[in-house]
């Protein structure tokens, strides 16, 4: 398992929607300005689809052989 795909479970793991009220009140406790809920829940979706991808595409410069 490479490198990209480890980081994508990572971001799948870390952005699933059901983490958002912890990842919210982490947020709040670092200082940052709280956002608002369906924000959140955009970017926390966008995240877990960049993972998903980075978990299940094939690695950059692999060409199919043909038979």
């Amino acid at each position: 398992m490479g490198l990209r795909q480890m980081l994508g479970i990572f971001l799948v793991l870390i952005f699933l929607p059901i983490n958002g009220p912890i990842l919210r009140m982490l947020m709040e406790s670092q200082g940052m300005s709280p956002i608002g809920e369906l924000q959140f829940l955009g970017v926390s979706i966008i995240m877990l689809i960049i993972g998903v991808l980075m978990i299940f595409a094939p690695p950059i410069g692999s060409q199919a052989q043909s038979p």
